[in-house]
């Protein structure tokens, strides 16, 4: 069981929010504000958060920092409207572990968001596994049987949203929304097959392998 740390001025989202956890067997902690929030964390760690896009941006800058220093590395789910999902800076989003869910949303649209935070990080492991190699969260450096490669920020988070879609076929529209965070219909998909491309040749240097990040013609990709 996940402890969860809810954030929200409106009783409506905090209901929703209670609902879509508590059924899945997660334990809910609820705040209405950051300095609540921060009182919680003094006294309790956490598994992953909730913040409302209703509570002030610099106020979720101070929480965020506050989370990094009393709880270590934590998943955020944003619930963000979506005018603020798309602008940049609106939101202090780590791509690497956090998820952002536009509103108006469903319970199930949460409670999946943060189960898969949650699958993201597994336990907030310093090193992630893929194949016969590793992935440092911290350094970004790849290392496997055949030597090591250094991923840049933007390669070594398009390999982090393959490794929690493991299995699974992603578009490269998927990617550029959820890697680059361009709106829905925009950016190229030159600029992820440029990206796969060198992402492909560091998993070689590391493993000597190449086709763990597989294309599916006319469909995206796949890390087996």
């Amino acid at each position: 069981m996940s402890s969860v740390l809810v954030v929200t001025r409106d009783p409506s989202t905090e209901t929703l929010a209670l609902r879509a956890l508590s059924s899945a067997g997660h334990e809910v902690i609820s705040a209405r504000a950051s300095d609540a929030a921060i009182r919680s964390l003094l006294n309790v760690s956490v598994d992953a958060v909730i913040l409302d896009g209703g509570i002030g941006i610099d106020e979720v800058k101070e929480l965020r920092g506050w989370l990094r220093t009393a709880n270590g590395s934590c998943p955020v789910v944003f619930l963000a409207s979506r005018s603020a999902r798309w602008l940049s800076g609106a939101l202090p989003v780590d791509p690497a572990e956090d998820q952002v869910v536009t509103r108006p949303c469903e319970a199930s649209d949460i409670r999946l968001a943060v189960e898969k935070s949650l699958a993201g990080s597994p336990g907030g492991a310093d090193v992630l596994t893929i194949g016969n190699a590793t992935l440092d969260r911290e350094s970004h450096e790849l290392r496997g049987e055949a030597g090591s490669a250094q991923l840049t920020p933007t390669e070594f988070r398009l390999m982090h949203y393959l490794l929690q879609q493991r299995g699974n076929i992603v578009s490269a529209e998927e990617l550029l929304e959820k890697v680059w965070e361009f709106f829905p219909g925009t950016g190229s998909s030159e600029l992820v097959r440029s990206h796969i491309r060198n992402l492909r040749g560091k998993l070689r240097q590391a493993t000597g392998r190449a086709d763990l990040v597989q294309t599916v013609p006319r469909r995206g990709y796949r890390l087996s």
